[in-house]
Formats: C-alpha cells, structure tokens, sequence
C-alpha cells in the first residue's frame, strides 16, 4: 500500500487522521543511520533481536510527537505539540479511549507489526496511582508516551524503508483543501528522503569480541553498601517468616559519570548486549537506553502474552562452564520454586482479564542464554475479554511480579519501606500502544538512565527464605555487568566530540 491523493482523499469521508504511506528500497541504510540523519526529529527507536519475533525483521523510528501523555499530580493529561493540554484524566485507559474517538485513525494495512501509536515509559512508581502502594516524597510516578506524527520503518530483510506519516483532519475540509493538507504530507516525506541522502556517512563502530570477564567497579557508585544490601536481604527473609510475603525483588542502583552522548551509549549497547528488546527514548530532560530481556505484556488482535522469567546464572568463562553452569540452574530446587511462583503470578496477571478457560503455559521453564547471564524463561497466553480494555491488559501485569514479588501489592510496600531511592523508569515498563489495540512491553530492565551526564543502571534479585545474602548482592551485579561494560567502552569508544577510538580499548 502505498497512499495516492485518490486513496487519501477517500478516507477523509470516514477518518479524522489519515495516513500517507510512502516506500523506498535502499542498500546501505541502517537503523542507526536513519536515527542519526533524522535526530532533530526523532525520539525514539525500538529494535529487537527475537529471531522468532517478526519484530526482529524491523525497526521503528519516532519522528516529531503531535501528542504527548504525561503524568501530572496523579492525572494523565494529554498534550498538543505547542504543550497545551487537551485532556486529563486519572484512567489511562480513558485517554486513550479519548484518542481513540477523536483521532478516528486510519490504519493502513501493512505488513508490519508497528504502524503507529503512543510509544514510552511508565515508571515503576505509576502503581501507586493505580493500586494502594504508597510512594515516599522523592517517588513520584512518571508516565511519558510520545505519539508521533511520522513513523520510519525499516525492515531489514527487505531493505525496505517506509514512511507512514499522519494527517489530521478538522472535518469538512473541501477537495481543494484535502489536496493542500496531503501535498504538504508528502513534502514532509520528501524532506526526511532528503536528508537522509544527504547526511554524512557515519564512521562504522568497530568493536573487538567482547568478552564476559569482571567490570571494573572503581568508578561505580552504589546506593547500597554490602553490608547493608545484606542487610536489607535478612529483612525481606523476615517478613517472608512472618508469613507477609513468599518473595521480594531487592535491587541496587549504580551510577557512573559519563560522557558519551546517550545514542552512542546505545550503539554499543545493541552490540555488546543483543535482546529482544532494544529502545532508545530520547525525553526532554532524561533518555532511556535499554537491552531488555524480559516481556511485559503483548496483546494482539486480543491475544495475551506474558514471559515471566525468573532463575539467573552468569555465563561461563568457556563453553564447558557454560554448560555446567546452565545444567546447575535448571536443577537448582530453589531457583524452579521461585520461577514456578512466579509462572502462578503471571497466570494470575492474565487470568484478571482474560476469557475464563483461556490461560495457558505453553512453554515453562526454558533455558535462555543473553550476553552475560542466563535465565529460565516460561510463556503464558490467554484471550483478552470483550469488555477489556487493552490498556487494562497491560496494567493488570504492572509491575511485573519478577521485578516486585509475591503477593505483589505486599511485596512492593515492603520494598517501598526498604529501598531509599525511587526506582525511576527501572522496573516499569517500556511499550507501544498501537492505533489498532494491539500493545507490546517489555520490563524496564538492563537499562540504562541517563540525565545530566551520570549514567544509572539498576538490577535486582529474587529473595526468598533460603537466599544467601552474599550470593543476592552478587546477582545484582551480574545483571548489570553488560550494562556497565557498555557504559565501559562507550567511554573509551567516543570521545567528547564524537569521535571514535577504536584503539583504546581496555577489558
């Protein structure tokens, strides 16, 4: 499909914002060419390196948000390109049912599995607006999704870019004006082609095999000294022996000084740190850059995802001790007793607004293999419910039980108590929420935040009544070693200016 003004004309009589799709074969594009050509415009890009994913074929640019969601003293309001508000409510849902009836969008029909819709972040603390988890003064929830008027998809198999840009209506606008606002689209298109024919060539980032030995902390700030992390692990063991909870995810935060720019943070890390999802999202005062492992949710046309994982070991230092390592991890009695808890949460999750009858497992406790950890990794499906909306489906997982704990709601007050700091954007999620209803996330983990030039990664560990505090601190430092070993060579890769010194590397 691709729009002509015939096409775009007819579509005005039934939608309010329709698209102008335009596509181009091309041989030397890459995503990270395309962002870079576009970067005064663009805000985010999603990837993934799922080989069983369509997601994997592809990637999505952002380009110029129209409309913004963001969270204010508890409401989320709805705001114009010029920052103006043009609706508020306390229901997220409810925005977007508002999008959904005003912007009356035409979907084109593509063969791609992002078209275009609100794309962002909600922060771990947004539970508090939406179940009784109380917040500390300095945890305040943050919600931040762009809709963007122009969509750049890159599908790698094909070499195929296609722009889908969005013209909204005012209704009743004559012929003559349908042919200004579509001539004006396609200038717009025009001009991104433009510029990406003529920006410079980027230098190739060129890295040496990247290998999976020790992080060095010294720089590395915590906010958590051993001692007391531990600490924190025998009081969590407390209340599980009172009977409060089964499980609490305790987690650290580190900080390092930085001076690469975030895009470049995040070159290096799709390299050093492949995973099924992969995002840079440039806010206006912070960006997030992340490799994350794990799904939230995904809904499609309906259908119900969730891929709770739960169980961690490092890689080994060779493929033997990589193979008795994962051999360990499956066999270890506590690691599948915490990973089947969990399994029971996400069907719970499902279960709340799913079809009765509709909740399965098609796949438990598989041995995945990442760049510096492996985990056990379960699937659970279900049908979303009629009178469900897909929004809901997304909260209802929110927070993931495998970064809060089980029961979750007594499980997060307990590490609200505990943690000093807020989480921010860790353990929230990132996700799409797509004109057509259909909603992908993943948990807001292995990555980076970055504002004013410090760098905070945090990670953490599943603890349970026979955890070993020791060996609690160090999984922590394990799911975040390939985030601070990307931190590691984007400092040592990019200069200042920019520039590339592929020379200097040290492991």
């Amino acid at each position: 499909m691709q729009t002509d003004f015939k096409m775009f004309s007819e579509a005005a009589k039934t939608y309010k914002t329709i698209p102008i799709v335009k596509k181009y074969k091309t041989d030397l594009l890459t995503p990270v060419k395309i962002f870079q050509s576009l970067e005064a415009d663009a805000v985010y890009l999603l990837e993934s390196n799922e080989a069983q994913s369509q997601w994997s074929n592809f990637s999505f640019v952002g380009l110029k948000p129209f409309l913004t969601l963001v969270e204010q003293n508890g409401d989320i309001l709805l705001k114009d390109a010029e920052g103006y508000e043009v609706y508020r409510s306390d229901k997220l849902k409810e925005v977007f049912s508002f999008i959904q009836e005003k912007m009356a969008v035409m979907v084109p029909n593509l063969d791609i599995p992002f078209t275009g819709g609100a794309v962002g972040a909600l922060s771990y603390e947004f539970i508090s607006l939406t179940e009784p988890v109380s917040c500390k003064e300095n945890q305040k929830a943050k919600c931040m999704l762009y809709i963007c008027e122009t969509i750049a998809a890159f599908n790698h198999k094909q070499n195929e870019l296609t722009f889908i840009h969005y013209v909204p209506l005012s209704g009743g606008e004559s012929i003559e004006e349908l042919r200004t606002l579509y001539d004006i689209g396609v200038r717009k298109v025009e001009k991104y082609t433009r510029r990406l024919l003529s920006s410079p060539q980027l230098e190739s980032l060129i890295l040496p095999s990247v290998s999976r030995g020790k992080v060095d902390m010294s720089h590395v700030r915590s906010n958590y000294q051993k001692e007391e992390f531990e600490r924190d692990v025998r009081n969590i063991q407390e209340y599980i022996k009172a009977g409060d909870i089964f499980q609490a995810v305790l987690s650290q935060r580190f900080e390092v000084d930085v001076t690469a720019a975030g895009f470049d943070l995040y070159r290096v890390l799709r390299a050093v740190n492949p995973s099924p999802y992969l995002f840079y999202i440039k806010f206006q005062h912070e960006e997030l850059i992340g490799s994350s492992p794990e799904r939230l949710v995904h809904v499609h046309q309906s259908r119900l995802e969730i891929h709770p994982i739960a169980g961690t070991r490092r890689r080994g230092r060779d493929d033997q001790d990589d193979e008795l390592l994962g051999e360990e991890l499956l066999s270890d009695e506590k690691e599948k007793a915490e990973h089947f808890m969990l399994v029971d949460l996400a069907r719970n999750d499902i279960g709340r607004v799913a079809e009765y009858g509709t909740v399965q497992t098609p796949v438990l406790k598989e041995l995945i293999r990442f760049s510096h950890v492996m985990h056990l990794v379960s699937k659970v499906t279900g049908r979303l419910r009629e009178d469900i909306h897909p929004v809901e489906a997304l909260l209802s997982s929110f927070p993931a039980g495998t970064v809060s704990g089980a029961p979750k709601i007594r499980a997060m007050q307990i590490l609200s108590e505990l943690e000093t700091h807020p989480r921010n954007y860790y353990a929230g999620c990132v996700a799409y929420v797509g004109f057509d209803g259909n909603i992908d996330s993943c948990i807001t983990i292995r990555t980076i935040q970055l504002k004013d030039g410090v760098a905070s990664v945090q990670a953490g560990a599943g603890i349970v009544a026979d955890s070993v505090p020791e060996l609690e601190w160090k999984e922590t430092i394990n799911k975040a070693s390939a985030l601070l070993h990307s931190i590691s060579i984007a400092e040592e890769t990019f200069s200042k200016g920019g520039e590339t010194e592929n020379e200097s590397f040290t492991y």
